[in-house]
């Protein structure tokens, strides 16, 4: 077993061994980060099939809630998008977050610190969906400004446009 495999286990093994009771609207927040960390992990360790279940249990825990603040975690659908995102691109489906970020309106989430972390991974998804599409791939559902803001941070990384 190698260190990194390890470290997976270790992660999967603490987070399995948390049962929070959805009984009120923070504990099923609370759970439904807790699946949200779970997601992540099985997505580091290239567990796709895990990835999705833990996700769609988050899904269904957010549509109960809507987006909440309880224990300063910021869950709710939006959150669960946001998680979703970071999870296929962290198994390398850059077009499956791209599209994710087009129907997802980071502004809803009550963090500016998750606000920011759409657009870090918005951008890793569009870097990389450079190599087969021009540069004039920018989401159509934003504003003109945003639009501008999007191919300025292009520029400044190096990306023709």
């Amino acid at each position: 077993m190698t260190l990194a495999a390890g470290a997976f286990d270790l992660a999967q093994e603490d987070i399995a061994a948390v049962d929070v009771p959805a009984t009120s609207p923070e504990s099923m927040q609370l759970a439904g980060m807790l699946a949200l960390s779970h997601s992540l992990v099985a997505a580091a360790d290239s567990r796709p099939a895990n990835v999705e279940a833990a996700l769609e249990h988050a899904a269904e825990l957010a549509a109960r809630t809507g987006e909440g603040t309880a224990y300063g975690l910021g869950f709710g659908p939006t959150n669960v998008g946001l998680w979703r995102m970071e999870a296929v691109l962290e198994i390398g489906d850059y077009d499956r977050a791209a599209a994710l970020a087009e129907n997802l309106n980071p502004d809803a989430h009550p963090y500016r610190s998750r606000q920011s972390a759409y657009w870090r991974d918005y951008g890793r998804a569009l870097s990389q969906l450079r190599r087969r599409y021009d540069v004039t791939y920018w989401p159509s559902s934003h504003s003109p400004a945003v639009a501008r803001e999007l191919r300025g941070m292009a520029y400044r990384a190096g990306l023709d446009v």
